[in-house]
C-alpha cells in the first residue's frame, strides 16, 4: 500500500474516534467516500490498535485497545472506520477512550493477508506470521508483531496464545488444535 493511502487510513481511524467523541464528521472519510482509491476498496482483514504514547501515564506503547477482523470486509476504509471506533469504545479489556486522552494515543493499523492452514506449529515464523489457533471451541489470534514486541520465541508465543484462548499454556500441543498463519502490513502514526 502506498504511503498516501496509509495516511488516509490512519486519519480515518483517528477522525472516526474524534467524531464519536465530539460529533465533528471525518473530513478524510468524506473525501475518500466520494472517490475511493483502488487500494482502499479491497476486502482485506485488518486490526486497529490503540497504544498510549510514552509521555502519558502507563505510556511507552502500552496497549489501550485492539479490535479487528481476520477476514476482510469491503471496502477496507469503512472497515478501518468501524474498527477504530470499536477499539476506542468497545474493547472489553478497557474503559472507553475519553476526549482528553485521545491526544495521548497513537494508532497502529495492520492490514492482513488471507489466513492459510499449516500442518505443524514448527512452520510458524516468529515476527513474520500472525497465528490463529483453534482447539475445539477455543480460538485466539496474535498479530505478527506481538511475539516480537513481547520478546517471545515460538513456544512462548503459543503458550500465551493458548492462555488467551482460555486454555492451559501447553494445550496448543494437542493433536486436535489447528493453526493458520497470515502476514500483515503494519503502519502507525508518527509518535
Amino acid at each position: 500500500m502506498n504511503e498516501e493511502n496509509r495516511q488516509h487510513l490512519l486519519r480515518i481511524a483517528r477522525e472516526s474516534i474524534q467524531e464519536t467523541l465530539t460529533g465533528e464528521p471525518s473530513a478524510t472519510f468524506a473525501l475518500i467516500e466520494r472517490n475511493p482509491p483502488h487500494e482502499l476498496q479491497g476486502a482485506e482483514g485488518a486490526f486497529v490498535t490503540l497504544k498510549r504514547k510514552g509521555i502519558s501515564p502507563g505510556g511507552d506503547g502500552a496497549l489501550r485497545g485492539c479490535i479487528g477482523n481476520i477476514l476482510g470486509q469491503k471496502p477496507l476504509y469503512r472497515l478501518i472506520q468501524r474498527l477504530a471506533r470499536e477499539s476506542a469504545f468497545h474493547d472489553p479489556r478497557f474503559q472507553a477512550v475519553h476526549l482528553e486522552e485521545l491526544a495521548h494515543l497513537t494508532i497502529e493499523i495492520s492490514v492482513l493477508t488471507i489466513p492459510r492452514p499449516i500442518e505443524s506449529p514448527e512452520e510458524i515464523v516468529v515476527g513474520t506470521d500472525g497465528v490463529l489457533l483453534t482447539c475445539g471451541h477455543h480460538r485466539a489470534v496474535f498479530l505478527p508483531q506481538v511475539a516480537t514486541e513481547q520478546g517471545w520465541d515460538r513456544d512462548a508465543m503459543l503458550n500465551h496464545l493458548a492462555m488467551k484462548a482460555g486454555m492451559y499454556p501447553t494445550a496448543w500441543q494437542q493433536s486436535e488444535c489447528l493453526f493458520e498463519v497470515f502476514q500483515a502490513e503494519v503502519f502507525e502514526e508518527d509518535m
